[in-house]
């Protein structure tokens, strides 16, 4: 098959990554894939397989630069010719859709990677999420990474027989538990092994509630004085600077380090005794996924999918309880140093393989005139306990 995806740019972000990765898997399995940017670069654009995947970028100059970006669509849809057009978040599905119309026998499939978002989508994308739900009856398939996701679009409008759940893939030849990497990573921030630390990795966004990973954090601090704390992540750096003046008013600024976004991201998972995501919304998480293949133990708020990728593996608190995330925090530091079970429950449900196999499938079943099937369930990866027995 040949597969044309449609994204905004291939910047550091969960969402890219996993095009990133389906686009290898699918370039690995024969298939050829082209990734159509509508901006040149993102940093992510380095991580793809450049000898099987073309990426072809449209030169956008801002964001009301459409009618020129639009043209560039169509000229390589007119010279590429796909089987399949596959826009990637809402303003792509919005655009491969209308793209669609000049070419009628091309498949049209949508990606959805998010849920709840009212609150940090601005007026533009509000009204293409609106746009988007009003033009799902032309998709052939609608691919969803997460249940959350999903019931989220069919309260939108979308019609639940078009989605199909393809959970993310996390590498697991990528991210493994290391102690050396645990080791060089932990004298790199000056945290000893009497120490325990605690981290949260994510950009600084509203979205990933920091202020309750804080004010969680200030409760333990309180009670074990050998407990440290670390913030991994990019964004704004106002919002930053709140944050850091969030953890003098609460008297923590010496128990928390910032550390940028930084390329050595396993060796980061490994130096953390307990990995902690406080989001208020998710789709599915990948850096969830991803501490877990570390064998890191987890606590997480039960947004989106989160619940769902630890299972009986880790901890899930509700989003706004901040004593259930102290509580939680405490128990999970008193465990064990590895969770070797958390990495088996990613090997069994969320590899690359399988999102490869379910990706494949599905656009397979589309190019015979199949409709979408929703994708049997997970097996263990329907197991969803709020609380660890490990």
């Amino acid at each position: 098959m040949k597969v044309l995806f449609l994204v905004r740019q291939l910047n550091i972000g969960g969402a890219e990554r996993q095009l990133v990765i389906v686009a290898n898997e699918l370039a690995s399995r024969g298939h050829d894939v082209i990734i159509t940017s509508f901006y040149t670069g993102g940093a992510l654009s380095k991580q793809l397989d450049s000898g099987r995947v073309r990426l072809i970028s449209l030169e956008k100059r801002s964001r009301w630069d459409l009618i020129s970006m639009y043209v560039k669509v169509l000229r390589v849809m007119r010279r590429e010719r796909p089987d399949i057009l596959h826009g990637w978040m809402h303003t792509q599905n919005v655009i491969a859709t209308t793209v669609r119309l000049f070419y009628p026998k091309t498949k049209l499939f949508w990606c959805v990677r998010a849920s709840n978002l009212d609150t940090v989508l601005d007026r533009v994308e509000r009204l293409l999420v609106w746009l988007q739900a009003r033009l799902s009856i032309f998709a052939d398939c609608i691919v969803v990474n997460s249940m959350a996701g999903l019931e989220d679009a069919v309260s939108r409008g979308i019609a639940r027989e078009k989605m199909v759940f393809v959970p993310n893939g996390i590498d697991t030849n990528a991210f493994y538990p290391s102690d050396t990497e645990r080791q060089r990573v932990r004298a790199e921030w000056g945290v000893g092994e009497d120490c325990k630390l605690v981290g949260k990795i994510a950009r600084f966004d509203p979205i990933k509630n920091h202020p309750l990973f804080l004010k969680a954090a200030a409760r333990v601090a309180a009670e074990r004085p050998n407990v440290r704390f670390v913030c991994v992540g990019h964004g704004d750096a106002s919002y930053l600077n709140q944050l850091k003046e969030l953890t003098r008013t609460l008297g923590i600024e010496n128990n928390v380090q910032w550390v940028q976004a930084r390329p050595d991201m396993r060796a980061v998972y490994n130096a953390l005794d307990v990995f902690c995501s406080a989001s208020s919304s998710e789709g599915f998480p990948n850096v969830i996924g991803e501490a877990m293949a570390c064998a890191r133990h987890c606590v997480v708020t039960d947004v989106g999918d989160s619940k769902l990728v630890v299972g009986a593996t880790g901890i899930t608190v509700p989003s706004d309880d901040v004593e259930a995330l102290a509580a939680a925090l405490r128990q999970t530091l008193d465990g064990k140093p590895m969770n070797l079970r958390a990495r088996q429950r990613i090997l069994e449900n969320f590899t690359v393989a399988h999102l490869g196999d379910k990706t494949e499938q599905v656009l397979a079943r589309s190019m015979e005139g199949r409709p979408p099937r929703v994708a049997p369930t997970l097996g263990r990866a329907e197991e969803a306990h709020p609380r660890a027995d490990a």
